[in-house]
């Protein structure tokens, strides 16, 4: 491979690298998406059913801070949890628990826990009573997430009607608002499939014209220049040269001040 060839082989690994690179990333992403769609999005939906909830109208029977427990002693009547507010920030908040009465499907009455959305139900409707919060607000200001809290209970005090879901299955299981719906689901799953998918098969493409290209790069055996004149690309190794000899001196024949004489 001449000079030429082998600087546009050069140039072409560097751009394919480069491409590699940028795919790479690409398809990290797409992974990354499809974990943070399944944790936050299809992990609610499946675990808890929500797309099963059915729509009625609920009506506040009580709202109260609760008791958190912590090592098995009694800390205090509305003792915040904590929480994680972001990268190195912790955060806490008030535990108000909150149950409604509303009326089924076969329209008798019944009972149950509200909780915000399915996020909530999922995360801290299998806990006890203490930890089964209504809502969680997780600013970095304490003081903030308070406020929240106390305002979600005068907005839902006792006696206040507000429309909501219960669960068919577990009447004591109620939604306030369904977070995500099946479209959301089908949606977030599909398109960061699909695009790791797409790019993970573009990585590899990219990495084998790489290999290939690198392949075919190889330095082969260095040969000196032709010879001007010489069509021969690769000429014949140079032979040393005989060594002088007299054409009047043979082995047949020695010269002599008298003349020659033959042996």
């Amino acid at each position: 491979m001449d000079e030429r060839h082998r600087q546009a082989a050069v140039g072409q690994y560097k751009m394919y690298k480069c491409l590699v690179i940028v795919a790479a990333l690409v398809t990290a992403g797409c992974m990354a998406a499809l974990i943070v769609c399944g944790v936050t999005i299809v992990k609610p939906i499946v675990e808890t059913n929500s797309l099963e909830f059915k729509e009625t109208t609920c009506t506040t029977t009580r709202g109260y801070l609760t008791v958190f427990f912590q090592l098995n002693f009694v800390v205090g009547l509305g003792e915040d949890v904590d929480c994680g507010c972001g990268k190195n920030c912790q955060s806490s908040y008030p535990c108000l628990r909150m149950t409604v009465s509303y009326a089924g499907k076969d329209g008798s009455t019944y009972s149950g826990v509200l909780f915000d959305t399915e996020q909530r139900l999922n995360k801290d409707g299998h806990r006890g009573e203490d930890l089964q919060c209504v809502t969680a607000p997780c600013d970095r200001s304490r003081e903030e997430n308070r406020k929240e809290v106390e305002g979600f209970l005068d907005t839902h005090a006792a006696g206040q009607t507000y429309k909501c879901l219960y669960n068919p299955d577990d009447t004591k299981q109620v939604l306030l608002k369904r977070l995500f719906a099946w479209g959301d689901m089908f949606h977030s799953m599909l398109w960061s499939t699909l695009g790791f998918v797409i790019f993970a098969g573009i990585t590899v493409y990219l990495a084998l014209r790489c290999k290939a290209i690198t392949s075919g790069a190889q330095p082969g055996p260095v040969h000196p220049p032709p010879y001007p004149g010489r069509q021969d690309p690769y000429p014949k190794p140079l032979q040393m040269q005989p060594p002088h000899q007299d054409p009047y001196k043979t082995s047949y024949s020695t010269h002599t001040n008298k003349g020659f004489m033959y042996n």
